[in-house]
């Protein structure tokens, strides 16, 4: 057996012999590491479900927002802002040259939609027949609004999936009469389940209505929330948004150097801001997650410094025998590798059924790769060396023969 095989094999036997001590260091790898890898793979997870939520929603698709203030999600609140007006979606319509199809949209929060004796509270959408090809929804029931419904302001509603069973518990929604505001609706067709966007805002919990009957009838007000647009080439997007731009500072009279009273929102905004905004959270975890770490490393320090002083003799020995200094230091760093290395194993494991747990209970995304696994071993090797040094160098700087004198004594 070479000499580097035979420190090794007495690390590993000393690491075996005090599983006490190893167990309270592994133990404070296992939570620094787990929860390391629980964030990494929440972290892939959230960026995984950001860019398949973008993706779903459409690459080729531009949203004009009312207000200059830059608001890529969805407003929390109903904001009242007046500066979308039908006439700007027509005319993005005919002079934009790469818009293929327009929607005017309008919406409104807190709207009491009732069936009997059921009832919910929701938000309401007043949409152009090509609004559902634009936002790429589809329809498990019934059908969609046809340009009939717009041109003759027709009292039909689609319901999303969460009002539907709201209002409908026992199914059948399609051809029922609910009452939206007190008048009277026919529920012309149910949406698939589409969940949660990358902001946060539930497409189930809505229902949709004729543009006209919303701005006529339900709303009673010309003005929009949105005008939404399907473009023909993605690769001009952004200069097909430069060009909306141009069209409604034009149309709404801003001069040089004077603010947008509108937003123009682009699926790479909502992708950027997702991720900006659960970099936030990601961030601080990360930092936990280190200061768990050297935290660890702390504890393998001062419990290796301890066993130096008590295997003074064991070490002397060792010496007496031929072993040199640097011998000593390289099987107390075997050591702390050992330990840190087998505390990242499980620690990774435990963190990798952490994060599927969480999503399993709808608190968080998971997508396993290597990363956890990569990251926990460099990490914990460096943790290893850089506080197992100090308890090598100092058991290595054991005097054999005072050593063994004062155990003599």
């Amino acid at each position: 057996m070479s000499r580097n095989s035979r420190i090794a094999a007495d690390a590993l036997a000393s690491v075996r012999a005090n599983p006490a001590r190893t167990g309270l260091m592994m133990a404070a790898v296992i939570v620094a590491v787990a929860t390391l890898s629980a964030v990494i793979v929440a972290i892939q997870g959230t960026r995984e479900r950001i860019t398949a939520l973008v993706n779903k929603h459409g690459l080729d698709m531009i949203m004009v927002r009312a207000g200059g203030d830059v608001q890529v999600f969805a407003p929390t609140a109903d904001r009242g802002l007046t500066g979308l007006m039908e006439t700007d979606a027509r005319a993005i319509e005919t002079t934009v040259p790469n818009v293929r199809i327009v929607s005017a949209v309008q919406n409104k929060r807190g709207i009491t939609v009732v069936n009997g004796e059921h009832s919910i509270v929701t938000r309401g959408f007043g949409v152009e027949s090509d609004w559902i090809d634009i936002r790429r929804w589809s329809i498990a029931e019934g059908e969609f609004l046809d340009a009939a419904d717009v041109s003759s302001v027709a009292r039909v509603a689609i319901l999303g999936q969460k009002v539907a069973r709201a209002l409908f518990p026992d199914g059948g929604a399609v051809g029922g009469t609910i009452r939206i505001n007190n008048d009277p609706f026919t529920v012309k067709g149910v949406f698939i389940e589409m969940g949660v966007d990358a902001g946060g805002d539930d497409w189930d919990h809505r229902f949709v209505v004729p543009f006209t009957t919303s701005s006529r009838r339900l709303f009673e007000r010309p003005y929009l929330e949105q005008i939404v647009m399907l473009v023909d080439d993605p690769v001009k997007l952004k200069a097909t948004a430069e060009q909306v731009r141009g069209v409604l500072r034009a149309r709404h009279g801003m001069g040089a150097g004077k603010p947008d009273d509108f937003f123009v929102r682009e699926p790479a905004d909502v992708q950027g801001a997702a991720i900006d905004t659960s970099w936030t959270l990601w961030i601080l975890l990360l930092a936990t997650s280190v200061a768990a770490l050297v935290a660890a490393g702390i504890v393998i320090m001062n419990v290796m410094l301890l066993a130096a002083s008590q295997r003074s003799r064991e070490i002397a020995l060792r010496r007496a025998v031929g072993a040199r200094a640097a011998d000593v230091l390289r099987q107390f760093l075997l050591e702390s590798l050992f330990v840190v290395l087998i505390g990242a194993a499980i620690g990774v494991a435990l963190g990798v059924a952490i994060g599927k747990a969480l999503a399993a209970a709808g608190i968080a995304s998971a997508t396993v790769t290597w990363a956890p696994f990569a990251i926990a071993a460099v990490a914990s090797a460096i943790i290893g060396v850089v506080f197992g040094l100090q308890p090598a160098r100092r058991a290595a700087a054991v005097d054999p023969s005072s050593a063994l004198r004062d155990r003599a004594v």
